[in-house]
């Protein structure tokens, strides 16, 4: 059995990492298609003012019948474009079948200009026009559109009202009403289906509505603007089915249509901004939502406006929480690199004073041998001086061989790693990567360095003072000695000795290095001394006393 479902994930797996990144895919190639928005717009500005420049004035039949069609395209490219100029291009539709005096052309251009008021969320005025057309004069292709728009109209007043009295009544008229334009469609045309589609999402057959938007879909003959519809109208399904990259995926492939064919009246990307936003992608969510509320400010539809201004604020507000987060970061990162910095330069500081002490004691040992060659009464004196002197010297040269060597090499490849930072925030902060530089300052820990710088110091310090442990014990009782791990270095109260040993006195400086509080480096030497078998003002003249190799 274990066998048998290890080979079904192994089979599913590559299946779900498919549909994963399909929606990706499908939501970058939405980011470019969102690019190139403006030029999509301006092709429709170029084709309407194409049409516009045939408008001719005239009264005769072939006249008005030649200005009825343009004013028809007119109408078709403007009515989910602009609202206003739809309505303008509707009322003159009207207008002009009312001079060619036919029945056929005043219903067509009323029941356009209903599709306009409806977009525009103006439901009353949208019936009442409806209302005034003679439904028995209308051909069969008007009728479909007459009921398929008061289908629309009633369902969307069922989805404004949100009533559970009157969203009931409004969908059962809209039912009835949609299942008369059905009756008239063609069978299995891309209008049957969308009709037909639209009538199982009312009734809440969510497999059967699936289905028949994915049939739309699939017909090679199908337009932008169907393809949104119906794109849109699936990706509604999924959402209530419950599977999200479904949805996602579906609401891509309608916005990039919308897009493409300039439709401003859609909800397809604000439904896709919702999605998003509650699986985390504020970003993405953010900068859509901001492109739905411009397209109802663009065609001026108030009940759009209204749906958008409802979710604007929460998106928006998360989004400035992230990007006030993000500063945060920032400046806790400079703070970082600033300590970083600053402890790099006092550990360039400690070794120029070491060489300046190196300087010192050579100086001091040319100065002893000149009064060696001065003078023979002070033999005595001065080979022991001069013997302390070498002594010194060999410890300093010590000192400086090993720490100057390892501590250079460590300050090299602190300040490579901090180049290389720098250079990473720099291209980040150009391309304006501000998630990518939180996540990088998120990663910096500077625990393992600090460790590692003591630990080098550490095993330094022992290579240059091999016996240092073994004789700074003797300066304790057997109960107070330390035992040595090699693994974690030197413990704190040795290493604060270690360093005095190397010449560092001031406790400020000490504090610095290990950080750690001046109060704190006090009370390790105060214990400390309180528990040798020296006296307490000369336990540094006897720790100064061990030697190096």
């Amino acid at each position: 059995m274990k066998i048998f479902f290890l080979f079904l994930f192994t089979l599913l797996f590559p299946l779900y990492l498919h549909a994963e990144s399909s929606a990706d895919s499908l939501l970058k190639e939405l980011d470019r298609t969102l690019e190139k928005r403006d030029e999509y717009l301006k092709t429709k500005q170029e084709k309407i003012n194409f049409i516009k420049k045939q408008l001719v004035d005239g009264e005769d039949k072939s006249a008005l019948l030649v200005r009825y069609s343009l004013l028809d395209q007119l109408f078709e490219e403007y009515k989910s474009f602009i609202y206003d100029s739809a309505f303008t291009y509707g009322r003159a539709l009207l207008n002009t079948a009312y001079k060619l005096k036919e029945d056929s052309v005043i219903n067509d251009a009323k029941i356009k200009i209903s599709f306009t008021l409806l977009s525009a969320g103006m439901f009353k005025e949208a019936l009442d026009t409806l209302n005034s057309i003679q439904v028995d004069a209308l051909p069969k292709n008007s009728k479909i559109e007459y009921y398929s728009i008061l289908a629309r109209t009633y369902y969307d007043l069922a989805n404004y009202s949100n009533d559970s009295y009157f969203s009931e009544r409004y969908d059962q008229k809209g039912n009835a009403y949609l299942q008369q334009a059905i009756e008239l469609c063609e069978p299995n045309s891309i209008r049957f289906l969308l009709q037909k589609g639209l009538w199982y999402m009312r009734v809440h057959d969510t497999l059967s509505a699936i289905n028949t938007f994915e049939q739309v879909l699939k017909d090679p003959k199908i337009t932008q603007h169907d393809m949104a519809i119906a794109s849109s109208s699936v990706s509604y399904m999924y959402r209530i089915a419950g599977n999200l990259e479904k949805a996602k995926e579906y609401l891509a492939k309608a916005a990039i249509a919308d897009i493409i064919s300039s439709i401003r009246e859609t909800v397809a990307i604000r439904d896709l901004a919702e999605v998003l936003y509650n699986e985390g992608d504020v970003e993405r969510s953010y900068k859509y939502v901001k492109v739905a509320l411009e397209d109802a400010y663009f065609y001026g539809a108030k009940h759009r406006k209204i749906q958008i201004a409802n979710v604007l604020p929460i998106i928006e507000g998360t989004q400035l929480k992230i990007v006030e987060g993000q500063n945060r970061d920032l400046f806790y990162y400079s703070i970082v690199a600033t300590v970083l910095v600053i402890f790099i330069i006092l550990f360039s500081i400690i070794i120029y004073r070491q060489n300046r002490k190196l300087s010192a004691a050579r100086q001091q040992l040319t100065l002893s041998h000149q009064n060696l060659e001065k003078t023979n009464a002070r033999l005595a004196e001065s080979n022991f001086q001069l013997g302390e002197t070498n002594n010194k010297l060999g410890d300093a040269n010590k000192i400086k061989e090993e720490y100057i060597g390892s501590f250079f090499k460590l300050i090299s490849d602190y300040i490579e790693k901090i180049e290389k930072f720098k250079n990473t925030i720099d291209r980040k902060m150009s391309q304006k990567k501000i998630e990518d530089i939180r996540d990088l300052v998120n990663s910096m820990n500077l625990k393992p360095e600090r460790e590692q710088l003591y630990l080098t110091f550490d095993k330094t310090f022992l290579k240059i003072f091999p016996g240092f442990v073994e004789q700074f014990n003797s300066l304790f009782n057997p109960e107070d000695q330390f035992v040595l791990d090699e693994k974690q270095g030197l413990p704190t109260e040795l290493r604060i000795f270690a360093l005095i040993r190397l010449g560092i006195s001031d406790t400020e400086k000490i504090a610095k290095i290990l950080d750690y509080s001046v109060n704190t480096i006090y009370a390790y030497k105060t214990r400390i001394k309180n528990k040798s078998i020296v006296e307490n003002e000369k336990f540094e003249e006897e720790l100064m006393k061990i030697r190096a190799i």
